[in-house]
């Protein structure tokens, strides 16, 4: 589903690793420079200096521009940052992927977005309440919320995590991290990567494999 064939990037230095159909890998960075770094070759941003990136057995930066854009609908992102348009408040922001792509409407949306925030732990006044706000009205937690469930709707069969678990007190990033693995169950060979700093937060996250990016 991922391969990495000594992909060579800046201080992404001959990088070799395979993500198979199901698997789950967390990649650990020692700067955040490493990730952003590795993050652009993952979205197709960056091309490499030497080697070769393939998601679902073909190489990325063989295709055209335009089509990497088909590609990456099946491959879901939850950035660091939660990834929101300033002016669009948290519910547009979450469901213009899919209204988008999948043309799922807000009713048809309202159903498993509540679910997902009851997981979180969010009640449905709570959940109205943020829906209803601008992302800088929001917490670094909550926006990462939205941008989870923004990602979960479009069902992707890669999804790959920026950081989403860092900077969060313990409980908070122990919900995301038990909301993360359900969602990777619920579909057959779905991939899920991790994007995590060394830290004590990213041990307790478990995954089949972990790779560790460091000078």
């Amino acid at each position: 589903m991922i391969r990495f064939d000594h992909v060579t990037q800046g201080p992404v230095r001959n990088l070799s690793f395979d993500l198979d159909r199901g698997g789950t890998a967390k990649i650990l960075f020692d700067s955040e420079d490493r990730k952003n770094q590795f993050f652009r070759l993952l979205a197709g941003r960056r091309r490499p200096e030497t080697g070769k990136i393939l998601f679902f057995g073909e190489d990325l930066f063989a295709r055209a521009e335009d089509e990497r854009v088909a590609l990456f609908q099946r491959i879901g992102v939850v950035p660091a940052d939660g990834g929101m348009i300033s002016n669009l408040k948290a519910w547009e922001n979450l469901l213009l992927p899919a209204w988008y792509h999948r043309g799922l409407t807000a009713a048809q949306a309202e159903r498993p977005v509540a679910a997902i925030f009851e997981q979180l732990g969010e009640g449905e006044a709570g959940l109205k309440q943020r829906m209803g706000e601008l992302p800088d009205k929001l917490s670094l937690y909550e926006r990462r919320a939205v941008a989870l469930a923004r990602a979960m709707l479009m069902e992707p069969d890669i999804l790959i995590y920026d950081f989403t678990f860092a900077g969060l007190d313990r409980d908070a990033a122990q919900q995301l991290m038990k909301l993360t693995g359900e969602f990777h169950g619920r579909k057959a060979g779905r991939v899920s990567l991790y994007l995590c700093p060394d830290d004590a937060v990213s041990a307790r996250l478990a995954a089949d494999s972990t790779i560790t990016l460091t000078h």
